[in-house]
């Protein structure tokens, strides 16, 4: 299939826009156009209100996707507990119930594979208590239209309290997968920095499947303790696909290091065997999404350099030569920025995307990587990216702290001429 940069629709502000590829002009309004209808509601209801956490509960409920269409709940209690979910679909839930023991702080439900393209209503109680329920809902995979919020640097505890004022736009989004760039939390080794993490992300974490990656702050031999006991994952848990509709997300680890020798060595090799099935011809993905922590592109940051020219070797090169991504998501260097990445001849370009929920420190610009064209930066406010994937368009809008709209942008899927 040919692809095709739509180009942005909106500039960063106090920026100058990018320029049109010039074989695209014909083909923006026409992004824009499907991107509005792909935008439409598909049918899932409003979430439940966010209500405080009952006292029973130490992180409220959150989701994973550990394997195709298998759903897992997970929780923790302030205290050992035994527990109930009751889930179905909207138009007939409660249909299925798991109990849950024997008694523990973290429980970890598996729902099982379930109807494909559907919504699904649950509620999670402690002990059978009426008092100490928690409601959410999710969509299981299969729909033509997904929801996406991409978020970075988190920060839990230090930048929860900046973190918490997207917590309206959030759910005004609904989205049905949240994108986790790392350093969800400052220390990943601290039960207490998770529970902050968990209970600031209270208002959405309850109705979305979450896909985490590891970081600096969240790393250790073999992956993170503590991420891989919290969150059911796929695969290792360090770096997994997870097909949802029209896309594929890869779940990537960066954070190489001596603690770490088979990031370099093994995965790699997994991300382009990963790639090329996703442009085998066989139910191919409409687009392919990746995310990891450290950066390929940054305009700041000067000492960091090596840690780019890693993923740019590792991931990006390796990724691209497979038949490529069409959007990467990232974090670390603590500021927004969009970035284009050329390989040069029989390349892709390829769409690079660093967003900050949380922390906000931009410093030392320069030494940007060679490949890279910066097109929008932002030094002044956190950001979410809010993705909305269709079978034909990949659209974007970045959205700061106070709901203004920084950034959007469009990448559109062409047929073959």
């Amino acid at each position: 299939m040919r692809w095709l940069w739509v180009a942005a629709v909106a500039s960063v502000a106090g920026c100058d826009p990018p320029p049109a590829p010039s074989d695209a002009s014909a083909d923006i309004a026409a992004c824009g156009a499907t991107a509005d209808a792909g935008a439409a509601r598909d049918g899932d209801p409003a979430w439940p209100p966010d209500e405080p956490l009952p006292a029973a509960f130490d992180f409220p409920p959150w989701l994973t996707m550990p394997a195709p269409g298998r759903i897992v709940v997970s929780w923790r209690t302030v205290a050992p507990s035994t527990g109930l979910v009751s889930f179905g679909p909207v138009d007939g839930w409660r249909r299925g119930l798991a109990t849950v023991g024997p008694a523990a702080y973290l429980h970890h439900v598996d729902l099982g594979v379930l109807r494909g393209g559907t919504t699904y209503a649950y509620e999670v109680s402690v002990d059978g208590a009426r008092a100490a329920r928690r409601r959410g809902v999710f969509v299981t995979p299969g729909g033509e239209a997904v929801r996406v919020v991409h978020l970075g640097e988190f920060h839990a505890p230090s930048e929860a309290d900046g973190v918490a004022l997207f917590g309206d736009e959030i759910r005004a989004f609904r989205p049905h997968v949240v994108v986790e760039s790392g350093d969800m939390v400052d220390d990943g080794d601290r039960l207490a920095d998770w529970r902050s993490y968990l209970r600031t992300s209270a208002p959405w974490i309850s109705n979305v499947i979450l896909l985490p990656c590891g970081s600096n702050h969240v790393d250790g031999p073999g992956g993170n303790a503590l991420l891989q006991e919290l969150f059911v994952l796929p695969g290792n848990e360090r770096w997994y696909e997870t097909r949802f509709g029209p896309v594929l997300f890869l779940t990537l680890d960066s954070t190489y290091s001596s603690l770490n020798p088979d990031i370099a060595a093994a995965e790699p090799g997994w991300l382009a065997g990963a790639v090329t099935a996703a442009h085998d011809g066989a139910d191919d993905p409409a687009f392919v999404v990746a995310a990891w922590h450290y950066p390929a592109c940054s305009s700041s940051y000067a000492p960091r350099a090596a840690s780019r020219a890693w993923v740019m070797e590792h991931l990006v090169v390796p990724m691209q030569a497979a038949g490529g991504a069409d959007l990467v998501l990232v974090g670390h260097d603590t500021y927004y920025e969009r970035s284009r990445i050329d390989l040069g001849a029989g390349a892709r370009p390829l769409l690079h995307v660093m967003s900050n929920v949380g922390r906000l420190a931009p410093s030392l610009p320069g030494d940007n990587r060679p490949e890279c064209t910066p097109l929008g930066t932002h030094l002044e406010f956190r950001s979410i990216t809010e993705v909305t994937v269709t079978p034909v368009t990949l659209t974007a809008r970045v959205v700061e702290e106070y709901g203004a709209e920084i950034d959007s942008f469009c990448v559109a899927r062409h047929a073959p001429p």
